[in-house]
């Protein structure tokens, strides 16, 4: 609602009328400007000059303003309600259980089991690798496109994950060609569907069916969630 740039004008009284505001924005709604002033033991004169340097023609319209910040957060806040009920929803689904039960499988009867993470990734590859060899079942985390790729023998087959991060999307698109090469099964999971993608893997996993937010933040709860369940489907 207010910028440094504003606040830097402001002088000693003004300062004393920002401080209130910003630890008193649901109050300031129920306050007149004269009822605001003898809080904050200033004048009328001073209350207005703060809302002007703050960018407002008064101190209703600061009110309003104030007003509108807390309809956008009740907004945002049923937004990511709705998308935890969509995420809920999504991973009782039929198809995502299936997928899951297809991917534990490949992986179970793979003669080697890589995870490739890159950027934020690669946290969640190598906890997922590691969660993965606590459960017995020996997995590696790669974080580096340059990691030189084990020959599969004749008669087996191995497992490339690929964490999907559409920041990555051409580096994640030679990396699929390099494993095919090496007659790799490629599995993908990712946080929301990826088009063409997904006919480049043997399988794709959609950890969500739509980007979950925490606040403004994309969360990172879907694709962990995945993963965990991905571990325990495959050494139950």
């Amino acid at each position: 609602m207010f910028a440094y740039s504003q606040v830097e004008k402001l002088n000693e009284a003004e300062m004393c009328v920002y401080n209130y505001v910003v630890k008193n924005l649901k109050h300031i709604l129920n306050l007149s400007v004269r009822e605001l002033a003898d809080e904050v033991h200033v004048s009328t004169a001073t209350v207005m000059r703060f809302c002007k340097k703050m960018g407002y023609s008064g101190f209703s319209e600061l009110k309003y303003k104030i007003k509108e910040f807390y309809e956008q957060q009740d907004q945002e806040d049923n937004y990511e309600i709705n998308d935890i009920e969509g995420f809920v929803e999504h991973i009782k689904s039929n198809d995502y259980l299936d997928r899951l039960k297809k991917a534990a499988d490949l992986i179970k009867g793979a003669y080697s089991f890589q995870i490739l993470g890159l950027g934020v990734c690669r946290d969640i590859a190598k906890y997922t690798a590691r969660r993965f060899c606590r459960a017995g079942f020996y997995c590696y985390g790669i974080d580096d496109v340059n990691y030189p790729i084990l020959e599969v023998p004749e008669g087996t087959h191995s497992v490339i994950l690929i964490i999907y991060n559409d920041f990555y999307q051409k580096v994640i698109f030679d990396q699929i060609n390099r494993y095919k090469s090496k007659n790799y099964t490629i599995i993908m999971i990712s946080l929301a569907h990826i088009g063409k993608f997904s006919q480049l893997c043997d399988l794709t996993i959609y950890a969500s069916n739509r980007i979950m937010k925490v606040g403004q933040v994309e969360s990172g709860v879907p694709m962990l969630y995945t993963l965990e369940k991905l571990t325990d489907e495959v050494i139950k």
